[in-house]
């Protein structure tokens, strides 16, 4: 129900803007993106995040609400492909044979969102600008994996549970900047953006821990992972009018 109102209100948003705005570009764009979750105030806190590169790909539209195009509505619509790899140190055993095995873990998420921003422009031919506002996710489909070698028991590779162990939303705050430069009737756009999410990827979940006797236990975790996006992107802004 939520997720209804949210998209009523904006197309009801953009209807009015297409209608009283001055100039309005649509906005094919592609980006490369780099998401990593925050577990700073959980148990699951690691610095062991390696480089998981995905992508987002839709379309914005550019709706300008003054005369010299200084001051912007930006929605979009966009599919956007996330990745998280977890590479986790495991202790097994005491003394002279205690050895440390790697829990791989990893996550894939599918979204669709929409970001809804105020952008402010600045310069005359090539444009420089800044843009800022709230982002709202809505995950279609995911997967998580993990391997242990050492502990093949816990190994599992399946699609994300969205009834007990993943949140479908997620609501971020985005804050970036760019340049576009004209090139025949449009203009190539150069963005670049990062995205704070407020929810967290869990509702809970299972993670492994080691015991005071070199062990290993699963644990039960309440909510945690908070997505980071960083994304670098390129488009191009058609006139509509």
């Amino acid at each position: 129900m939520k997720t209804k109102i949210v998209l009523s209100v904006l197309l009801s948003m953009f209807f009015y803007i297409s209608v009283y705005g001055q100039q309005i570009y649509l906005i094919p764009q592609i980006s490369l993106n780099v998401s990593a979750y925050d577990f700073s105030e959980t148990i699951s806190n690691s610095d062991n995040q390696r480089f998981s590169p995905g992508f987002t790909a839709g379309v914005g539209l550019n709706l300008s609400l003054d005369e010299l195009q200084t001051f912007s509505l930006h929605p979009e619509i966009n599919y956007s492909f996330r990745t998280s790899k977890i590479d986790r140190p495991i202790a097994t055993g005491q003394g002279t044979s205690s050895s440390v095995s790697v829990l791989q873990q990893q996550t894939t998420m599918h979204y669709i969102e929409v970001p809804f921003l105020a952008r402010f422009d600045f310069g005359i031919n090539t444009k420089y600008y800044i843009n800022i506002g709230p982002s709202f996710a809505y995950a279609l489909a995911g997967k998580e994996k993990q391997q242990n070698d050492s502990a093949p028991g816990t190994n599992y590779n399946r699609s994300a549970d969205f009834a007990n162990r993943f949140n479908r939303t997620d609501w971020s705050a985005v804050i970036g900047g760019g340049m576009e430069f004209p090139v025949n009737d449009g203009f190539i756009n150069l963005d670049a953006r990062f995205s704070w999410g407020f929810n967290t990827l869990y509702k809970s979940r299972e993670t492994n821990v080691t015991n005071t006797a070199g062990g290993i236990n699963t644990v039960r975790v309440g909510p945690e992972g908070k997505n980071r996006l960083f994304m670098l992107g390129i488009g191009y802004a058609l006139p509509l009018n």
